[in-house]
């Protein structure tokens, strides 16, 4: 089989939006709200209640709800309540009694879920920069930048100037991103041009392409604001070069943009850098095969410096708090490593001395072991399937593109009701037992329902990892399913084959993306061997499918498809 596309062509994100119940929502959110105003509230129950109100005021805003203003002044209350300013919080809480949509659409913001970008860094920022004294527009960006915005303005009214702040969508391809004011959008912005106010327009990024920002810069000159009077604040200085929206270097040069530097540069100044795959320095025999990694997408990663605790950028938000939930739950268990909340999204582990498994340590009690892991988040890790299931899609296309193979007949069994948290990295590099013989799971519980695939889905994908990346023998796999279908009752071996397809495919996509980002590195040559070796699975587990569709398993339209490609 050969492949036929473009390394672009492959599905490895996902969306990261939930559809979720509206006055649920409100309810959390009322809740959340009297713990931060209580003395019981966590360290992070302040930041994580704002940045909630700021999802839910961008779900609001984006279905025209005209409860947005309301859920706006509490986004805007808990980000002064940021800067000491707690006396509105109390009066605007009162008010949060509105009506809202039965299903609200809520975004994933990612920079607080992956990637350790602080909102009070932005406020630093426009503190930073300022206005020279003028009253300050600012404009956010839905969906992260009404969260981001709310912070920049609470942060500029703390110098006396007046500030007010609006968000706005824009919409289009993800290159070429376009806005029109609404009229109401208009007045606002003919209001502080009046005022002679600098406009400072507010979100995470720029992207590949910075049409986004483009978009709403090139508006506000259209409707009439000086150039010198608008400023970008972004979470990181763009490649002029690189970007690939329609004439994007020339255009974004016109605006003033300034980036973030993040708290993290001070805070861990005196830590150990383990992101980036440096973790493997310290964690493995350095004679050893180490893991692929796609640098770029890790998490922050210190070692403090008396080497006795490592912390981590698990999340904030409501991404962090599941997080820190999971990794509780599995600590009770016995499965897990007790963490601590270090504020910020960040969390820390001791240092388990013990052994890091390989797949030649793979026996009879390892195995029962894992089966049990396994049936204990099934058992209670279970989520509501309110996230769009977009896994048989991704297959779909990505074997499309891959091997120029039509897939849709045969992916029935990733579409289940028995929807859970699962963990996404069994390695065998991430199970370690300890100096008392337990065997310990790490890194367990912050990829289960993150913007890669699969998200939130079948147990069985968790298994079909073990398959793949413990290189399970056919016995051995009988086993696991033995023992896991002992423990449950649950009989993963029918559906299994598709899943472990999904997985190889999933993987192969995921190397593909990362060759690009590694060239000329240490991890290079990882990269392109690990692509090679999930593709021949893939590809036996296609060959395998058809050997089923042979026997009337599947359509005959399949067969016929296939047989061509290969």
């Amino acid at each position: 089989m050969g492949a036929t596309s473009g390394q672009n062509d492959l599905w490895v994100f996902r969306e990261g939006h939930n559809i979720v119940s509206g006055p649920h929502l409100i309810e959390e959110l009322r809740s959340k709200v009297r713990e931060v105003m209580g003395t019981q509230a966590a360290p992070s129950g302040l930041l994580n209640t704002l940045i909630r109100a700021g999802q839910i005021e961008a779900a609001l805003s984006d279905a025209g709800s005209p409860s947005a203003g309301t859920v706006s002044r509490l986004t805007d209350a808990l980000a002064q309540t940021l800067y000491g300013k707690s006396d509105n919080l109390a009066q605007v809480a009162l008010n949060l009694n509105v009506s809202v949509p039965e299903k609200l659409t809520i975004c994933t913001p990612e920079g607080f879920s992956y990637y350790a970008l602080h909102p009070i860094d932005f406020g630093r920022l426009a503190l930073r920069v300022g206005t020279n004294g003028h009253p300050a527009a600012v404009l956010g960006i839905r969906s992260i930048g009404t969260t981001l915005s709310a912070v920049v303005s609470a942060a500029l009214s703390t110098t006396g100037i007046p500030v007010e702040r609006l968000t706005v969508r824009p919409t289009g391809h993800p290159y070429d991103r376009v806005i029109h004011f609404t009229l109401e959008e208009q007045k606002w912005i003919d209001k502080q041009k009046l005022m002679g106010a600098s406009f400072l327009i507010v979100d995470e990024g720029p992207g590949r392409s910075g049409s986004t920002f483009l978009s709403v810069a090139e508006a506000l000159l259209q409707a009439g604001v000086p150039k010198e009077r608008i400023t970008l604040l972004g979470s990181r200085q763009p490649d002029l070069t690189q970007l690939c929206s329609p004439n994007g270097s020339n255009r974004w040069s016109q605006f003033q943009f300034a980036a973030v530097v993040p708290d993290s540069h001070s805070r861990f100044q005196d830590f150990t850098y383990i992101g980036g795959g440096e973790w493997r320095r310290n964690s493995l025999e350095l004679s050893g095969e180490w893991p692929t990694c796609w640098p770029q997408m890790e998490r922050l990663k210190f070692l403090s410096p008396d080497g006795r605790r490592f912390w981590k950028f698990e999340g904030m938000g409501s991404f962090g708090e599941q997080v820190q939930l999971c990794t509780q739950e599995l600590t009770k268990s016995g499965f897990g490593i007790p963490s601590a909340d270090e504020g910020g999204g960040f969390v820390s582990y001791p240092v388990i001395h013990g052994n890091r498994m390989r797949a030649q340590d793979i026996s009879n009690s390892l195995l029962e072991n894992i089966a049990r892991y396994c049936a204990f988040r099934s058992a209670e890790f279970r989520m509501p399937p309110n996230i769009p299931d977009r896994l048989a899609e991704m297959l779909v296309h990505n074997v499309q593109q891959e091997f120029g193979l039509e897939l849709d007949t045969a992916v029935d069994d990733l579409i289940t009701g028995n929807v859970l948290l699962t963990d996404g990295r069994m390695q065998p590099h991430e199970w370690i037992t300890d100096a008392g013989g337990r065997l310990l799971k790490t890194d367990a519980c912050a990829h289960g329902n993150d913007h890669f695939f699969p998200g939130p889905c079948d147990i069985a994908w968790d298994i079909a990892g073990v398959a793949v990346e413990w290189d399970l023998s056919p016995d051995a796999l009988q086993r696991l399913l033995s023992f896991y279908r002992q423990l449950t009752g649950d009989d993963t071996s029918k559906r299994l084959p598709v899943f472990i397809l999904a997985y190889n495919v999933f993987r192969l996509g995921w190397c593909r993306m990362a060759m690009s980002s590694v060239a000329g590195t240490p991890d290079e040559f990882g990269i392109h061997r690990a692509y090679a070796e999930y593709r021949e699975r893939a590809e036996m587990e296609i060959l395998i499918l058809q050997r089923d569709l042979r026997h009337g398993k599947m359509k005959d339209s399949f067969v016929a498809n296939a047989e061509r490609s290969v």
